[in-house]
């Protein structure tokens, strides 16, 4: 996993395990961190609305 300078890195290890991602998801949420805009309540509604998509996504597989 990439380190990033601009958040904590323990927390955001906590995050990543939080919510249930793809590794492509959770580099996706590692490459928000980066900016200097990035917020907390930013990355978990990000994380949230990613588990979504990828969930909704197995959905349509299994049927």
């Amino acid at each position: 996993m990439n380190t990033c300078n601009s958040i904590n890195s323990i927390a955001l290890g906590k995050l990543l395990k939080k919510y249930n991602l793809t590794p492509k998801n959770k580099q996706k949420v590692i490459l928000l961190t980066q900016r200097k805009t990035a917020t907390w309540t930013g990355l978990n509604r990000h994380a949230r609305k990613l588990e979504f998509k990828q969930s909704v996504a197995n959905q349509q597989q299994q049927q």
